[in-house]
């Protein structure tokens, strides 16, 4: 395991306040959790899609090939030139879940979970064995609490097109909610937080650390997982190509039928294995799991998550940690690909931390060593004060 280190001392931040709405409680031998359906208003500046809307999937393939042409001017084209600033109300299902019993350890940090294209809030905690591929059973097993989500336009969440969810608009709600976590809001009767740490995967790891960028107070620490700040070694012309956008409600019209052709998923399941899995560090049935609850997403997401922020003046805690075979941000070879230029853009925070993980690929939860990612995680917050 490559891992690169920078330790300085970590810091709290204050907590802000606005808007709640609740929903009902569940618990378990080791978790007591919380479903929430969270009411958020946002105003954000949108990017707006330039070619014309899908029609077939013809359509969708000759928008890879000018995504992906090493002509600007062409591959520009996907965007128009003209913005659009929106203020709009949503409502975003979530859960919260915490150590049982009020003395359990660090019930005073709270992560906030973004999961990433292809996947809805369940990447964190999937119906399989909870001992092996639950990122949520694991981190409350150490004593943190976590609030999962699903991203605008995902799951339970409302419903846009596919053409207006985009990074600004995922940004914004994950501003709003950590807000609302920072004022003790939609944390069952846990209080106030002493510590909030945004956690994401791929996409949601460019939309935790645009929205840090945005802001360098919002959070105390920040988790980057299937993600990469070493633009040279991006492959996204690669992964998109892999995995054989369709459309998806013409994929699956009988459970997609109710999204418009801006939404797109992966054609089959070779192709899921091919963008997210790495042999033989997986099980394939945790593959065809992974397929028959895939998540389509935006292909405005898949355009305007190239373009994350960057949280140079960030003092909190940080860490990137993505499968060693990650196709998309590491052309499948994460060793000495990680560290920089994060430690230059962590360059001010309290500590950092970058580790290309063995025997995973992009989608680093479902490999059969998913639990020791997660401890390298927890152990990097425990040993930053976190």
């Amino acid at each position: 395991m490559k891992a690169a280190t920078i330790l300085r001392q970590p810091s709290l931040l204050l907590a802000t306040c606005t808007v709640l709405h609740t929903a009902y409680a569940t618990s378990s031998t080791a978790k007591t959790c919380t479903s929430y359906n969270i009411a958020v208003t946002v105003s954000t500046t949108n990017a707006i899609f330039g070619l014309p809307h899908f029609q077939t999937d013809l359509d969708v393939a000759d928008f890879v090939n000018t995504l992906g042409s090493r002509d600007s001017e062409t591959a520009m084209s996907v965007t128009s030139p003209m913005t659009e600033n929106v203020t709009a109300s949503y409502t975003i299902a979530a859960t919260f879940c915490r150590p049982d019993g009020r003395g359990a350890g660090k019930n005073s940090t709270v992560l906030i979970a973004t999961h990433g294209l292809g996947f809805d809030k369940s990447y964190w905690d999937p119906q399989l064995d909870k001992t092996k591929y639950s990122f949520v059973d694991f981190v409350v097993s150490q004593g943190f609490s976590i609030l999962t989500y699903d991203r605008l336009g995902v799951g339970a969440s409302s419903q846009v097109s596919g053409y207006v969810a985009q990074l600004s608009n995922q940004v914004a709600i994950l501003t709003e909610l950590t807000h609302l976590v920072k004022a003790g809001k939609y944390v069952g009767d846990t209080g106030k937080p002493a510590a909030v740490v945004l956690v994401g995967h791929s996409f949601g790891s460019a939309t935790s650390i645009t929205a840090v960028s945005n802001d360098v107070t919002l959070a105390d620490g920040l988790i980057l997982t299937g993600f990469s700040l070493n633009v040279t070694n991006i492959d996204g012309l690669g992964f998109t190509e892999t995995l054989g956008l369709r459309i998806a409600s013409k994929q699956q019209p009988g459970k997609w039928r109710q999204l418009d052709t801006g939404y797109v998923t992966n054609v089959d399941l070779v192709s899921n294995v091919g963008a997210f899995f790495k042999a033989p560090d997986y099980d394939p049935a945790v593959a065809r799991f992974a397929e028959a609850n895939k998540a389509p997403f935006g292909t405005m997401e898949l355009i305007t998550g190239q373009r994350p922020g960057l949280p140079y003046a960030f003092q909190g805690v940080a860490m990137i940690i993505s499968g060693k075979f990650d196709l998309i941000f590491c052309k499948s070879d994460c060793d000495d690909v990680l560290e920089t230029p994060g430690a230059r853009v962590f360059g001010h925070a309290n500590a950092f931390k970058a580790i290309s993980y063995p025997g995973a690929g992009h989608g680093i939860n479902f490999h059969l060593n998913a639990t020791g990612a997660f401890q390298d995680i927890t152990d990097f917050l425990s040993a930053s004060g976190l």
